[in-house]
């Protein structure tokens, strides 16, 4: 069966009563972000991970096969500096650097155009 990423991470920090905004502090990602994710059939494993860690939910229940070794993962060095890299060199960090790039680059085409 075919299942929405998204909406199921969505599902599990609504059912957690996690606010956005917490979320996005605790993630250290904006608000935007999230729900960029929350609209995305397919998230890579390590911000499932994340954000169940963020809520306390275990989200193998959810992607069955998809989590398996994970806690192998965790256990290993190389993962763990990723997890616990510097901001700025995370992928994240800068898919929010372009996201607002491409925000301010859309108002100023609509300010040119008007």
């Amino acid at each position: 069966m075919e299942h929405n990423a998204g909406e199921i991470v969505e599902l599990a920090v609504r059912r957690k009563n996690v606010n956005i905004s917490e979320l996005s502090r605790r993630l250290h990602v904006n608000r935007r972000t999230l729900y960029n994710w929350f609209s995305q059939k397919k998230l890579h494993t390590e911000v499932i991970v994340e954000i169940g860690k963020a809520i306390d939910y275990d989200f193998s229940r959810d992607f069955e096969g998809e989590l398996v070794g994970l806690t192998y993962m965790e256990d290993m060095p190389a993962f763990k500096n990723e997890i616990n890299a510097d901001h700025s060199n995370s992928v994240y960090y800068w898919m929010e650097k372009y996201i607002a790039l491409l925000e301010d680059y859309k108002k100023l085409v609509r300010k040119i155009a008007s």
